[in-house]
């Protein structure tokens, strides 16, 4: 009875400041949707591959709510992110008694940044916050038994597997660790054989799963089924596909050249509008990533066109860098005939009238403008704490792992979506709470140093 006690008590802890962490859902009276959310709901109900969409966050939504429900899921993505922190804040302060300051964290995060909107929507944007956690938790872990590398590597594979771009972030983010550690020769850089296996072997095991996955349903063992129709739409919005087809048009076969003097502005008109060239096009998806195969070729290996892509690339990922604003796509209301009520009245419809009867759809109801300048306040701050504690070198080995873990994720973040994807706030605020996070970690930290040194 005595070891049950503690159990419980640390259960019920964990599940309060998970509900603090989902707090909008629960304001919303049901998970926060968007646009496409509606798209995944409907995969789940299928389990089957799609052009444009990763299987494993559908794979969550079945297997987490038996398709009756989409509670659970928001629950286990605020459990999650607490118990991700309460570990980060062990790690970088080194004991085990940290429920205050892990409360203190879980309330400002919850007020002051993104986090919460993220973890409250039907999206499987959270997950790539809690891959970048995972991954920094394992790199600053003093020991990684057995039990602790396998639980660790669970999540990042179902991490991994809930988005097509957190495979290559991954990979990236490895590499930038090992080159900082090997190239710069930086002593306070060491992981163990564990702490590299824990991080690797899932980066793996993903990949692997996710090829197979289009193999067995006869699409290829590949990662991705719709990388060239992607990256040709934001060549259009990037504005150089344009002079590219004004150049080669007579040597491609492809609709664009009958469209190339009235393209599309943005990415939506390529790939999402019902007149747009994909969703227009007589073979569908396939048929359009097929098509657009060589134009990705050109810009990959034509100095001329290479060099046009580069410049491009770098001004669409500093651009995605500094899109910071919170709450994207959530001032919609998602009533009859939007994407989500489809698969809501087919798959949910036992939580049909509670999904209708949101303050999300009610339509602007929802106190986004409040949070969003909450939200460049905390961030404006924590920007200076990280500089003062740069400059006045008050980072410990954990803090600065941690800052080379979040800093590159961020960058690449930017990069592998605004190159590959488009430059849109939604898939780069995702990873904004990691500023708001280690400015924290570094002020809990002063403040127990502070606190003990007074004491002695």
């Amino acid at each position: 009875m005595k070891r049950i006690v503690p159990i419980v008590l640390r259960a019920f802890y964990f599940l309060i400041t998970s509900l603090v962490v989902i707090a909008p859902a629960l304001y919303n009276r049901y998970p926060l949707m968007y646009f496409d959310s509606g798209a995944y709901m409907e995969m789940a109900a299928n389990l089957e591959p799609s052009f444009h969409r990763a299987f494993g966050y559908p794979l969550l939504i079945k297997w987490t709510g038996w398709m009756v429900s989409n509670w659970p899921l928001i629950f286990l993505q605020g459990i999650v992110l607490s118990y991700l922190l309460y570990k980060l804040l062990q790690a970088v302060l080194k004991r085990a008694g940290v429920k205050w300051e892990h409360s203190l964290a879980v309330l400002l995060l919850s007020f002051a940044s993104a986090m919460p909107w993220y973890a409250s929507q039907l999206m499987p944007d959270v997950w790539t916050l809690i891959l970048v956690l995972t991954l920094a938790l394992v790199l600053i872990s003093e020991r990684m038994s057995l039990a602790r590398g396998i639980g660790y590597g669970l999540v990042l594979v179902a991490a991994l597997l809930t988005h097509l771009s957190h495979i290559p972030l991954l990979l990236l983010i490895l590499m930038t660790v090992f080159a900082v550690g090997w190239i710069g020769k930086w002593n306070r850089i060491h992981f163990s054989k564990a702490q590299w296996a824990t991080a690797v072997l899932p980066l793996v095991t993903a990949f692997m799963l996710t090829c197979s996955f289009n193999a067995v349903h006869g699409l290829g063992f590949r990662l991705s089924l719709a990388s060239n129709t992607f990256i040709t739409a934001n060549l259009g919005e990037m504005g150089i596909l344009k002079f590219y087809l004004d150049e080669q048009c007579e040597h491609l076969e492809t609709n664009l050249c009958q469209i190339k003097d009235d393209l599309p502005r943005e990415t939506y008109g390529y790939l999402w509008d019902p007149e747009g060239p994909v969703q227009q096009h007589p073979e569908g998806w396939e048929g359009a990533n097929e098509e657009y195969a060589p134009i990705v070729h050109d810009f990959l290996t034509q100095p001329r066109y290479v060099k046009w892509l580069i410049f491009a690339s770098v001004k669409a990922t500093v651009k995605q860098m500094f899109q910071v604003e919170i709450g994207s796509g959530l001032q919609y209301a998602y009533g009859v005939g939007t994407p989500p009520y489809w698969p809501m009245k087919s798959h949910f419809k036992q939580e049909l009238n509670e999904y209708l009867t949101s303050v999300q759809n009610k339509g602007d109801a929802l106190p986004l403008d409040f949070f969003r300048w909450i939200n460049y306040l905390s961030l404006f701050l924590s920007i200076g704490i990280i500089i003062w504690a740069v400059l006045n070198r008050q980072l410990s080995t954990e803090l600065a792992i941690l800052l080379i873990v979040f800093l590159s994720a961020y960058l690449f973040n930017a990069a592998i979506t605004g190159v590959l994807a488009n430059v849109y706030e939604r898939l780069q605020v995702r990873l904004l709470p990691t500023v708001q996070l280690l400015a924290l970690l570094i002020a809990i930290r002063w403040n127990s140093l502070r606190a003990a040194t007074s004491k002695t």
